[in-house]
């Protein structure tokens, strides 16, 4: 299985678990008899946050980073699905970047 195919997999994941987080809070809601506009905003606030939450752990651990090797230098890449040439690529990249000659 590639990272691709495991990444959307996660990706649905997501979703099922914010879904399920939505109803969980929209269920307890209504049980204070909270109005349904306000339920709908919170569930929606739950599913739109899980869903963020788990993509940025998604992206961090699918790409790869690389950073330029001065250690005053905060240059970064971060690279995801890409072969072994382009991987390479950016590495000399990082390590060679031009942000260097720019300063005094």
């Amino acid at each position: 299985m590639s990272r691709q195919t495991v990444s959307r997999l996660v990706a649905t994941g997501a979703v099922v678990l914010g879904v399920a987080t939505a109803v969980a809070i929209g269920t307890r809601l209504a049980a204070y008899d909270v109005p349904l506009s306000l339920i709908a905003s919170c569930a929606l606030a739950c599913l739109a946050t899980t869903v963020w939450v788990v993509d940025l752990l998604i992206k961090a651990f699918a790409s790869t980073t690389y950073r330029c090797p001065d250690p005053a230098c905060d240059f970064t890449v971060r690279v995801r699905h890409a072969d072994a040439a382009e991987n390479r690529r950016w590495q000399e990249t990082a390590a060679e970047h031009p942000t260097h000659l720019y300063r005094s």
